[in-house]
């Protein structure tokens, strides 16, 4: 038996959209071809560019083509000219993801976009998630099976990941990726959580390091099932002793945020100060990049210091190392005072980067304190 018959293709031709000009000129002709009807003279992508009459020689074509799956194709045919793109279905991180690829030289994507209807239909699409109705219905047009690429999770997680992947693909979308902003790092935290809950992920420590001070900057509101999700984050579940050997001595590693205000050791930034809850330090605190931190700073409330005992005690040793840990009124009260002020001047109002409700009320003081003039000033 031909072993060619038998084994299936990676890159398989699903569909073949075929646009013509008449001689009436009375408008586009669009015909669809697909392998269930016959009409796929070429069973691959590779033996489709093959036959193309100015195949697009580029490295971007060969790394389209490394993503296995199914291609749709779209063809231009006009006054003897035969323009094509490929469109392949692949996930981004965990997000669904068309990815358009001009096949013949001389060719935009927009040109195709004004002729075929199903190819435009693609930049239609803005926010949307493996579920929804109209990605799914355009998968079938093109022939794309969207299960075949869709990432699968750990047994267990589940429904706690499906949920969290449907609120990342449509609410999280408009967050943005800035790493400046607290809604920015929300698209990026979670998109780094649901690659480490994948059934073939290998996270090691290094990654869940990165992705706890994601958690800890980020802005937590309309997380679903936020508490679920970050016990798993602040414990050791993720973690495979297998592929990183280094896990397997320092379990429950945690971060939580710290906010610096301005003082004589800090303009004011977020941080994030490290605990281990296992074996390691068994009190959890102090961790050696921590121990010399000094200054003035807003106190972790809330539940998270009752759901990690480690911080309580960081707490109090910060304190023993000469930090002032204040309260929500008690930062935004020394924020109105002088103090305050003259240190946001002494660092450079610019230098000073306050997150949240309290950003305002640390430069507010600045600029008063800049409009009293040098008589005012030490």
């Amino acid at each position: 038996m031909d072993p060619k018959a038998t084994t299936p293709t990676p890159n398989p031709l699903s569909t073949r959209f075929v646009a013509t000009w008449p001689d009436d000129c009375s408008g586009w002709q669009i015909e669809r071809h697909s392998a269930e009807g016959g009409g796929l003279p070429h069973a691959s992508a590779e033996e489709y560019l093959a036959g193309l009459p100015s195949p697009l020689p580029s490295p971007a074509l060969a790394s389209f083509l490394a993503c296995p799956g199914p291609m749709a194709a779209f063809e231009l045919d006009c006054d003897g000219q035969r323009k094509a793109v490929g469109v392949k279905l692949v996930a981004y991180g965990v997000n669904p993801v068309f990815v358009r690829q001009t096949l013949t030289a001389s060719t935009l994507a927009q040109e195709l976009d004004a002729v075929h209807p199903v190819f435009a239909r693609q930049g239609g699409l803005v926010t949307f998630h493996w579920g929804t109705a109209g990605f799914l219905d355009l998968c079938e047009v093109l022939g794309l099976d969207p299960q075949a690429v869709r990432p699968r999770f750990r047994p267990g997680w589940e429904e706690l990941a499906e949920e969290l992947l449907r609120w990342s693909c449509t609410v999280a979308h408009g967050m943005g990726g800035s790493s400046q902003s607290p809604q920015g790092e929300v698209w990026k935290a979670v998109s780094d959580l649901l690659a480490m809950m994948r059934v073939e992920a290998r996270p090691t420590l290094r990654q869940l390091d990165t992705l706890r001070e994601r958690w800890e900057m980020m802005d937590r509101n309309g997380i679903p099932r936020f508490g679920e999700l970050d016990a798993l984050v602040n414990s050791d579940a993720l973690l495979d002793p297998a592929a990183d050997p280094e896990a397997a001595g320092h379990r429950d590693r945690s971060l939580a945020g710290l906010d610096l205000l301005p003082s004589r050791y800090s303009p004011g930034c977020q941080t994030s100060i490290k605990g281990y809850r296992g074996p390691i330090s068994p009190a959890g605190w102090p961790d050696p990049d921590d121990a010399e931190l000094r200054g003035i700073a807003i106190a972790p409330g809330g539940d998270v210091v009752w759901e990690r005992p480690w911080l309580r005690d960081a707490m109090q040793r910060l304190r023993g190392q000469g930090m002032v840990l204040l309260s929500l009124a008690e930062a935004r009260a020394y924020l109105d005072s002088d103090e305050a002020a003259y240190w946001v001047w002494r660092w450079g109002r610019h230098a000073v980067l306050a997150t949240g409700a309290l950003a305002d009320a640390v430069e507010a003081p600045a600029l008063a304190y800049v409009a009293a003039g040098p008589a005012a000033r030490p």
